[in-house]
């Protein structure tokens, strides 16, 4: 397993709900040879850094604000290279070697829309988990860049709430196209398998083994 390259005494910055960039939690002067990126859902927020042996976990905080909280915006280029900045800024005090990224609901599509434009983090990202998805235009073209996987899981739980060719702004969602098109179709536009999720309702499968098996190696 690769060892943590090296860990300093750190500051923390309380979390906050407003949109002045002094509430983001903040980790200084820490490395670490692997890293996953947890990208909450609409109303989520972000959290600082935490260790888990040799990965650091990074948490950052959506590009938008939605429900209290915030939320990924990344339906047009501007907004998805804002995201994407936002993330690399998260990563690259932490040193990251090699990145999987792991984002639920609202976070799932934006990881989606990551994955699909063809982002690697440098060459450093290994694998995507796109966890109970908004089933957007996200999924479209997509072309992951060479040596990235993906994963899909899915609870169902969003079928019956936003079945395909639900119009997103009456249920107040955040969609790229403006409807959703459906779990069937947003697999087959991703070129993957659907896995089930261990959940039934609409939950976070934090203990997903993938960004685990794609960081750790012997």
């Amino acid at each position: 397993m690769r060892r943590l390259v090296g860990f300093v005494l750190f500051a923390l910055v309380a979390a906050g709900c407003g949109s002045d960039s002094a509430d983001v939690p903040v980790q200084q002067d820490v490395t670490a040879a692997e890293c996953i990126v947890r990208l909450h859902g609409k109303g989520g927020d972000g959290a600082a850094t935490e260790f888990t042996g040799s990965v650091a976990i990074v948490s950052p905080r959506g590009n938008g604000e939605a429900w209290g909280g915030h939320q990924w915006e990344y339906a047009t280029a501007d907004a998805l290279a804002d995201a994407v900045t936002l993330v690399t800024d998260e990563l690259n005090p932490v040193g990251c070697g090699a990145i999987a990224v792991h984002g639920f609901s609202n976070g799932a599509s934006f990881a989606a829309k990551l994955a699909c434009s063809g982002e690697d983090f440098a060459g450093r990202l290994r694998g995507v988990v796109v966890d109970d998805p908004v089933t957007d235009l996200s999924s479209a073209d997509c072309a992951l860049a060479a040596g990235v996987e993906l994963t899909l899981y899915w609870t169902d739980a969003l079928t019956a709430t936003a079945p395909a060719g639900t119009d997103c702004g009456r249920i107040d969602w955040t969609c790229e196209g403006g409807s959703t098109i459906g779990i069937d179709a947003y697999a087959a536009a991703l070129g993957t398998a659907i896995q089930a999720s261990p959940h039934e309702d609409h939950r976070w499968f934090l203990d997903a083994p993938e960004p685990w098996a794609w960081l750790i190696h012997e």
